[in-house]
This record gives structure tokens, sequence and C-alpha cells, in this order.
């Protein structure tokens, strides 16, 4: 046998042995994405005073906030109007000894019909079990000498924006 018929054979041996096993197996890779949009959520309950004399101050009993949301949060409160009124009595109790007690300064600050940050940073339910993050605080109000006797109320508006949003 000569040189060129041993190359076709070895040509034809090799071309056999590279084709010879089918391949049964790829493989790919694939990115999987989901969205949880955001679930801003907050529960605050009614608040009553009580009996506060004229000419005395008053405090609140302590009432809890809940952030039930997905989203850790800011939390503003205003009043909705400028005065305690009430539907039996000609006096109003006016909001500039309104106060409520801030997690943002430690301290007491006065409601306005403006937001005001009282919370800052507050921590979002916690995942699987949804237990809402909380936070108690109170109220004080100073009811002016000779006020008329009567129940009186204002509505407060309380907002939750994701934290560091702009303010409401």
């Amino acid at each position: 046998m000569g040189v060129i018929p041993l190359m076709v054979a070895l040509v034809f041996v090799v071309a056999i042995g590279a084709y010879s096993s089918p391949s049964y197996a790829a493989t790919a890779s694939q990115t999987v994405t989901v969205t949880v949009p955001e679930a801003i959520s907050i529960v605050v309950p009614n608040v009553d005073f009580g009996s506060i004399a004229a000419g005395s101050e008053g405090t609140s009993p302590a009432f809890t906030v809940s952030n039930t949301g997905n989203v850790k949060i800011d939390l503003y409160v205003k009043a909705d109007a400028s005065a305690f009124t009430s539907p039996t009595a000609t006096d109003t109790i006016p909001i500039t000894g309104f106060n409520i007690f801030s997690n943002v300064t430690g301290n007491y600050q006065n409601i306005t019909t403006s937001s005001l940050k009282i919370y800052d940073n507050m921590n979002k339910a916690s995942q699987g079990a949804g237990t809402p993050t909380t936070w108690t605080t109170t109220l004080r109000l100073f009811v002016p000498p000779f006020t008329e006797d009567g129940t009186y109320t204002i509505t407060n508006t309380y907002t939750a924006v994701k934290h560091n949003s702009p303010a409401p």
C-alpha cells in the first residue's frame, strides 16, 4: 500500500471518529426578574384626651402608629384646621398649643396646618409574618382660660412617604 492510499484511509478513520458520537446535552443561562411594587400603608388610631380644665395643659393617652407597608418611611402630620371646634360651643381651641412628641427631635413639636416630619426612617413591616413596625407617641394640648364647656375636635392627617422622598 502506498503513501497516498494510507493517507486517505487515515483521513477516513479520523473523520469517522470525530463525528461518530452524537451530542445529547446543551446548556443555556436564563435571568429571571421580578418587581415588587411599593406598598405604603400606615395605621393611626383616634385619640381622646378626656377632660382638660380651661387654662390647663393635658397630655393624651399614649397611642401607637404602625407602618404596615413594605417600605421604610418618613412620617408627617398636619392639622386640617387652625383650631379645635365644637358643635355646641362658640369658642375654639387654637392649635398654637397643640403638640406631638416627635421621633425626629426627641421633644414635643407644634402641630400646624403644614406637614411636620415626626418620624425619620421608620422600618417596614417584617417580611413573611407582616408584623408592623410600631411607634408610640403622645399629644399635648393647652386649653385657653375660660374656654366654654363642650367637646372639641380636630382632624389630623398623617402622611407616610418612602424614606428620603420629598415631604408631602
